[in-house]
């Protein structure tokens, strides 16, 4: 490593509009970039040590924790791809992305650092490559992810997933995303298996759930592209529902949801995993989004963003 050579790589954040879960078993989704919610990792060649400096954390490579071991055997093969595994550096990871709360914190860190490497080595970063790699963090930290958080913490645009297949599309809603968080940490793995041990016991009344969301996901794009907003809001919250039927909703998600619902949203649901993590609601204009934000504050979310679509 170069002791002068720096290396950047940025990502944001993403919100799961339709699809949650239902995308696991092939069902179409919808996600959203939120670049109000953004990541930045800066390489340094150093002079000893293989520094992470990241909030909570400040220390050797190899003191990670379990916690951060996807992001651990992500900078292991980084440092094999470009043969420098002894090579002593500073990774900074500057965000404000909150973590395990259903907005791709993972992911975007693990697109930023990859991004970063290649920078750094000078080296353009193909799709397949920031595929593997993203991979190798994501397979970790969740399991089994469908990869629509990988594509969507480095899309400018909203994006179809649907089959493992991405298509970007346009957007033309004339409307604005109120995110907020529940303040309980999501947990995906166990949501998964919430869904899977449903399939499991109630066969019908789950895959029923899973293909009804797959419908509404086709109403969310075709309401997104046709500026709908009124009929968007009623799809978000027949979804929601739908997960609650999955079991997969937390009490401090409805009470959010409601407080939104009965504060001018047009609909509501929560995003990403569920038992805890974020919802959001949709709002006609920014006058209405500050009112939903005021609620859900009242209502005890630890945080809440406006986010202009």
């Amino acid at each position: 490593m170069s002791k002068e050579a720096v290396g950047v790589g940025t990502a944001h954040a993403k919100a799961i509009l339709i699809g949650d879960h239902a995308v696991v078993y092939n069902q179409p989704a919808v996600a959203i970039p939120l670049p109000n919610m953004n990541i930045e990792a800066t390489l340094r060649a150093g002079y000893s040590g293989q520094i992470i400096d990241m909030s909570g954390f400040h220390g050797d490579l190899n003191e990670l924790g379990a916690d951060a071991e996807g992001l651990r055997q992500l900078i292991i093969s980084l440092l094999k791809k470009f043969d420098i595994e002894e090579a002593p550096f500073t990774l900074d990871i500057n965000s404000n992305i909150p973590q395990e709360r259903g907005f791709g914190a993972s992911a975007a860190v693990a697109t930023a650092i990859t991004e970063a490497f290649f920078n750094f080595q000078g080296q353009d970063l193909p799709e397949d490559q920031l595929n593997y790699f993203t991979g190798i963090e994501e397979n970790i930290s969740h399991g089994s992810p469908s990869g629509i958080d990988a594509a969507t913490v480095s899309s400018n645009q909203p994006v179809w997933y649907q089959d493992k297949m991405i298509e970007p599309f346009d957007m033309n809603l004339t409307a604005t995303l109120v995110l907020a968080d529940t303040g309980v940490r999501g947990q995906t793995v166990r949501a998964v298996r919430v869904v899977k041990e449903l399939l499991e016991t109630q066969y019908d009344r789950t895959w029923a759930s899973i293909t009804r969301l797959g419908q509404i996901a086709a109403e969310v794009r075709q309401d997104l592209n046709q500026n709908n907003p009124v009929h968007l809001g009623r799809m978000f919250t027949m979804a929601h529902h739908e997960l609650q039927s999955l079991n997969v909703s937390h009490p401090k998600l409805d009470n959010l949801v409601n407080a939104a619902l009965h504060n001018g949203a047009l609909g509501a649901k929560l995003t990403g995993s569920g038992i805890g993590g974020a919802m959001f609601a949709l709002a006609r204009d920014n006058n209405d989004a500050i009112q939903i934000a005021n609620a859900l504050n009242r209502a005890g979310a630890k945080n809440t963003w406006i986010q202009p679509l």
